[in-house]
């Protein structure tokens, strides 16, 4: 009978903690029951190009993707400039003990962005940029005159809590890589960094 083998490795981890569920980590992931993330649609098509798959849970956002059967590096070799973006909301058991200003909502959210080549590890929402962020998928609309026509129209993100974005920038270290040119994974078993968060976000202010 016929076997294959396919091989999938950690990619990175992005971890969440609340003052308010310190022990949440060591019992369990509670936060995890408190928080919802969705990529948005250009991220869900890179992923499906590139066979990268996401799972929360026990406080952590984890990213693996699908290596070689040779080495630690991606099946499909990742674009140089990586870009992706999650949508992320806290239910109200976590927002009601979470202390933010009023000007949050509609259109004015929370954007943490982690930069890929930067050696930032954590952020909690005071650091974050609190304002109205343009979606990566812009409407259509459509024009009931003579001609009628299909208008596209730019727009921004609503009804949720922040994005995380990962983008890549600047020339520092690739901090998914131990070698860039070859892209061979760091946060793998093989490199012995597989508990190891890319980053963390304190939900606090």
């Amino acid at each position: 009978m016929d076997r294959s083998v396919i091989k999938f490795e950690k990619l990175l981890s992005i971890h969440f903690t609340h003052p308010e569920y310190s022990f949440s980590g060591a019992s369990g992931g509670i936060l995890t029951n408190f928080l919802r993330i969705q990529p948005d649609l250009p991220t869900k098509k890179l992923f499906k190009k590139h066979d990268i798959h996401y799972r929360l849970g026990q406080d952590t956002l984890l990213l693996f993707v699908r290596i070689r059967l040779d080495r630690d590096a991606p099946y499909f070799r990742l674009p140089n400039v990586l870009t992706s973006r999650f949508l992320f909301d806290l239910q109200k058991e976590v927002l009601n003990q979470t202390d933010i200003p009023d000007t949050h909502g509609a259109e004015n959210l929370y954007r943490i962005r982690i930069n890929l080549r930067a050696s930032a590890n954590s952020m909690d929402l005071s650091s974050a940029t609190l304002g109205p962020i343009e979606s990566r998928e812009p409407e259509m609309i459509f024009h009931q005159v003579d001609p009628p026509y299909w208008e596209t129209v730019q727009v921004n993100i609503k009804g949720t809590f922040g994005v995380i974005d990962l983008v890549t920038e600047g020339s520092s270290n690739h901090r998914l890589y131990t070698d860039v040119s070859n892209q061979n994974l760091y946060y793998t078993h093989a490199n012995g960094n597989e508990h190891e968060h890319l980053f963390t976000i304190h939900l606090n202010t």
